[in-house]
């Protein structure tokens, strides 16, 4: 028995929700039940792992909202019934990993039967995050546990704080409002790529597996420096290596867009052995071992 994946649902903005994280969130999330074959009410657990809220707002949780908004469970808890515990991760690029490993842990105890991970980038607007880097986007992972040997493997984090400098987002107070400012070193995917490959030949290693077993790599971020850099390093062919066509970069979402194009291809159901790996600030890496099937 494992976790699997169900569906995954990618929303690309628009004119109507270009602006609007929470609305980019909502509308994947709301797919990716549908895809999943699930209403709002089957969600038992919600995970939030998008960084930028409309207007740069902190509280209330992000999570919280979108709940709201996609109608799962807004009553209160009653006997015979059950309500959506939903909260807020932030871990940048590694957010949707670190999101599937705590809904892992919550399917694994039996308290959950199905989870969504959302994730959404959205300029917060009215001026509050000059230059931003990313591209309009929500994205959304449906999960839940189910018998036989398919699915998460197992999971592998680790940080590198002498190199938290590489990429940071900042908000703090400018004239009067909250203001959002994203620093990205131009060496950052060419240091990030050797310290995900070393995490990721740990998780190899736990399961007993060579590069030479990996069928797909699933990564974040989904831009060239970083999937060109990464190959040599995983000792991973290069066009095993899932590619999406985002010519401004995804972040917070970037996995799951990897994932759904994985998924469209039907290159994640010829796969017996996925490994799903992202780098961000920190530098923190995150990886995963998932198997679509098993042989």
């Amino acid at each position: 028995m494992a976790t699997t994946i169900e569906a995954v649902a990618v929303v690309a903005g628009g004119l109507l929700r270009q602006r609007s994280g929470r609305k980019l969130a909502d509308a994947a999330a709301a797919a990716c039940l549908d895809r999943a074959g699930l209403t709002g009410d089957d969600v038992d657990l919600l995970i939030n792992t998008g960084l930028y809220h409309d207007r740069n707002l902190g509280e209330p949780a992000l999570a919280a909202l979108i709940q709201s908004d996609i109608d799962a469970n807004p009553q209160d808890p009653h006997p015979g019934g059950h309500g959506t515990f939903s909260f807020d991760i932030a871990n940048g690029a590694c957010g949707m990993l670190t999101g599937l490993r705590v809904a892992d842990g919550f399917l694994r105890a039996g308290t959950i039967r199905h989870a969504v991970i959302v994730a959404s980038d959205a300029n917060p607007g009215r001026r509050m995050a000059p230059d931003f880097p990313f591209a309009p986007a929500g994205a959304a992972i449906v999960c839940g546990w189910h018998e036989g040997p398919a699915g998460l493997a197992g999971f592998r984090f680790g940080s590198r704080p002498a190199d938290s400098d590489l990429f940071r987002a900042l908000v703090g107070f400018e004239h009067g409002r909250n203001r959002l400012r994203i620093e990205q070193h131009p060496d950052f995917a060419d240091r990030a790529a050797p310290w995900a490959a070393k995490v990721a030949a740990g998780l190899l290693a736990d399961s007993q597996l060579t590069p030479s077993d990996i069928d797909l790599v699933v990564a974040n971020p989904l831009t060239a420096e970083f999937l060109d850099s990464l190959p040599a390093h995983l000792g991973v062919p290069r066009d095993r290596m899932v590619t999406a066509d985002t010519t401004t970069p995804v972040h917070t979402a970037g996995l799951a867009v990897a994932l759904h194009e994985a998924w469209q291809d039907g290159r994640l159901d010829n796969a017996s052995n996925v490994l799903l790996v992202s780098a961000g600030a920190g530098l923190t890496v995150a990886a995963a071992l998932y198997r679509p099937s098993v042989p």
